[in-house]
């Protein structure tokens, strides 16, 4: 492969729209969707040479649609967490990121546990909850507050994201072509890939053709 992969990005727009055209509940077009965030992460984890997947699950603006989708969310982390189910379920590291206090005490306690399982594996899945890029930027300006040098180091270590490298690529279902509040500093050269497939739609050989785009570029980060 030309282009060398460490991290790849999912938006994942269309759970509302899919259960609509499937004459399925959203809550059960947001389990197909999780069931697919754990199906694609294996997908790359074991065809490449990629240790880091990112997927934005729950934008901090998504809290303007109301109750709803947040109880269905909760749900959904309910059961993606559970303690009983067997851990081996989950061959990779999950990581979560952002905002959790709206989480009860019990489901973040499992968040919290389900982070510690595979600490060794090389392979990160991370999810970001209740997310903001500009308010992950807002934040780390004010953590650099007490450094008497700012500079470009101090500001990515003060980042959300610090430990993770920036993505390499982009991908984001439903149509739009924009990114939505997500890792606005982080992707400052990323690839982008745009496609009009819901993300429940996606599939195994979506990926492997977006990753082989992306072998094909010529990458210059600014040169």
């Amino acid at each position: 492969m030309k282009n060398k992969i460490d991290h790849v990005a999912f938006i994942m727009d269309g759970n509302n729209r899919w259960s609509k055209k499937n004459k399925v509940s959203k809550l059960e077009s947001y389990k197909y969707g999780a069931k697919k965030l754990i199906d694609i992460t294996n997908f790359i984890f074991e065809n490449y040479n990629i240790n880091y997947v990112s997927a934005f699950a729950l934008s901090k603006h998504n809290f303007k649609r109301g109750s709803v989708l947040i109880d269905i969310i909760k749900k959904i982390l309910i059961d993606f967490s559970d303690p009983l189910k067997d851990k081996n379920n989950y061959k990779f590291r999950i990581i979560f990121k952002g905002n959790l206090k709206f989480l009860p005490k019990d489901l973040l306690k499992n968040l919290i546990n389900l982070q510690s399982n595979n600490l060794n594996s090389k392979n990160k899945l991370i999810i970001y909850l209740n997310y903001s890029g500009k308010d992950d930027i807002l934040n780390t300006l004010k953590k650099l507050s007490r450094y008497k040098s700012k500079n470009i180091k101090n500001f990515n270590e003060n980042l959300s994201t610090f430990g993770v490298p920036d993505p390499d690529m982009l991908i984001r279902t439903g149509g739009f072509k924009r990114l939505s509040d997500f890792m606005l500093y982080q992707i400052s050269f990323t690839e982008l890939f745009f496609t009009n497939k819901l993300w429940p739609n996606l599939n195994k050989n979506d990926v492997k053709k977006y990753i082989e785009q992306f072998s094909k570029i010529d990458r210059k980060f600014g040169n």
